[in-house]
């Protein structure tokens, strides 16, 4: 059953991560302290005020941590992954034009020295904050 406010004709607007390696430090930060987590969607949009863009379509937040005995299958919202199904029918273009996260490009393609750490925040926000593209 879909979500009551889900539009099922239209792509959601994603949350958009400006800094990936600073949004990363913050969401290893609260996995390791859980005092310093947002405890609603207001303080989520202030701790990462200018690192990333929340659109309006959030209205709550939902923190889960995993365990290493327990393994968490996060599964997309039905509308993205049905939406983003809808959208390879359409989209051109090559690997670049797919959304990929351009850390990965510098970091793949030795654009900049790799720098472990950068690359490991980085990756952290990515498969932590973003959703189905």
């Amino acid at each position: 059953m879909a979500d009551p406010v889900d539009n099922l004709d239209a792509f959601p607007e994603p949350i958009q991560t400006l800094n990936f390696e600073a949004t990363g430090r913050k969401v290893v930060q609260w996995a390791q302290d859980p005092s310093t987590r947002p405890r609603d969607l207001a303080e989520f949009k202030a701790q990462l005020d200018g690192l990333v863009v929340v659109p309006d379509r959030y209205k709550e937040i939902q923190i889960v941590q995993g365990y290493d005995h327990v393994f968490f299958l996060r599964l997309p919202p039905n509308n993205q992954v049905t939406q983003s199904q809808k959208k390879l029918q359409t989209e051109q273009g090559g690997m670049a034009d797919y959304g990929i996260p351009e850390f990965y490009f510098d970091a793949i393609l030795e654009k900049v020295p790799f720098n472990r750490d950068s690359f490991f925040y980085s990756r952290i926000a990515d498969y932590t904050i973003r959703g189905c593209r």
